[in-house]
């Protein structure tokens, strides 16, 4: 009773839903609102028997949306209310080509050593540009970071044997080693032969080992310090316009209808919606009980439907001789037969086979398969 009331009302709403207000007001005229933009485009679409009207404006960022919402206004007839407003950014992106300069400390000026200190990309994000650098190895340049004085000694030795005297006017006063003149810093001698002068034994031969050395200084790197530049496109992105699309919805103005007319014609409208509506209750009522599948070249076929009585819960597939190509069945039955018959046993019957089968879902649809030489399967 509900769904006939309920639709009884949607009817009347259908056959006159402005027509009181088109009679208070019968020329529906709105006044146009002020300072909205020119739209770009308008279009009028008909869709499914409801009419459209899409306007779209192209307007700088910050404007609100709001503003663009016109008030219902009539157009050929027909009534427009705002409906939907979609919004898209339109974005502009500027490249432009930078460089960016990176200086790194090492202690080596090998240019092996000193590419290994710099990564192969440089991320970049200055002023709005954003954007991925790379390394220009060839603008790689190594200089020393500052100097310091370091002192050193380069020395040598040098042998002079078969000497007759420890005489160093026999050994050299300067010896040149690996470029360096090295001066002559300290002699000993060694007595190589003896023989008798008398009763007493005197130095026949001598070998004299000079040693040489000079300090010298020299001005070392304390460390280095390498260059190198970064090269690449960079974009920024900036919000140009913003894109409106307005989409308003059409009514049409109903023309006025006497209302004894009008009267008549709801009455008349709701009796035939009544009956209607009593049929369908009057079918839905007659398809409860068991749709009926067959199994046919390995898939389930409807053949039919059979009324299933609670008194005498019977599905007779005699009725469907004509269609049964194999003697495995499928069942649905609908939910208010499945409550009913819950915990209770449906008999089956094809020719001389009658098959009982137990109910045993209470809330939903039921299904189960017979193959009425056994039960092959219940769910």
């Amino acid at each position: 009773m509900k769904t006939i009331l309920l639709w009884i009302v949607l009817f009347i709403s259908a056959v006159f839903p402005i027509q009181a207000a088109a009679q208070e007001n019968p020329a529906v005229q709105l006044e146009t609102q002020e300072n909205i933009p020119a739209p770009i485009s308008v279009e009028r679409k008909n869709i499914d028997g409801t009419e459209y009207l899409i306007k779209v404006y192209d307007i700088a960022d910050g404007t609100e949306p709001e503003q663009l919402i016109e008030n219902d206004f009539e157009l050929d007839g027909f009534l427009f209310s705002h409906e939907t407003t979609d919004k898209k950014v339109n974005e502009n992106t500027d490249t432009k080509e930078a460089t960016e300069e990176v200086s790194v400390e090492s202690q080596s000026k090998n240019l092996e050593d000193v590419v290994k200190l710099f990564p192969a990309t440089k991320e970049y994000n200055q002023d709005g540009y954003k954007g991925s650098l790379a390394l220009d190895t060839g603008s790689i340049v190594t200089e020393a970071a500052g100097y310091t004085t370091k002192n050193y000694t380069v020395s040598t030795t040098k042998e002079y044997p078969g000497l007759m005297y420890a005489d160093p006017s026999f050994v050299s006063q300067t010896v040149v080693k690996d470029g360096y003149t090295l001066p002559l810093t300290d002699v000993s001698w060694t007595v190589m032969g003896t023989s008798l002068a008398g009763d007493s034994l005197v130095p026949t031969e001598y070998k004299a080992v000079a040693t040489y050395a000079k300090t010298f200084s020299s001005q070392v790197p304390t460390g280095y310090v390498s260059k190198a530049r970064y090269t690449g496109t960079v974009a920024k992105t900036q919000t140009g316009s913003i894109t409106y699309t307005l989409t308003y919805t059409g009514i049409p103005l109903k023309t006025g209808m006497p209302l004894p007319l009008k009267i008549i014609t709801a009455v008349i409208g709701i009796l035939l919606l009544a009956g209607l509506l009593i049929l369908l209750w009057l079918f839905l009522k007659s398809r409860k009980g068991a749709e009926i599948y067959n199994l046919i070249d390995k898939e389930y076929i409807c053949i039919g439907h059979q009324a299933v009585t609670p008194k005498e819960p019977v599905i007779d597939l005699n009725e469907f001789d004509d269609l049964i190509q194999s003697n495995v069945f499928r069942f649905i039955l609908d939910k208010q037969t499945t409550k009913a018959l819950f915990g209770r046993n449906i008999a089956v019957t094809f020719k001389d086979v009658t098959i009982k089968h137990r109910v045993n879902e209470r809330v939903k649809e039921y299904t189960f398969d017979l193959d009425m030489g056994g039960v092959l399967d219940a769910e």
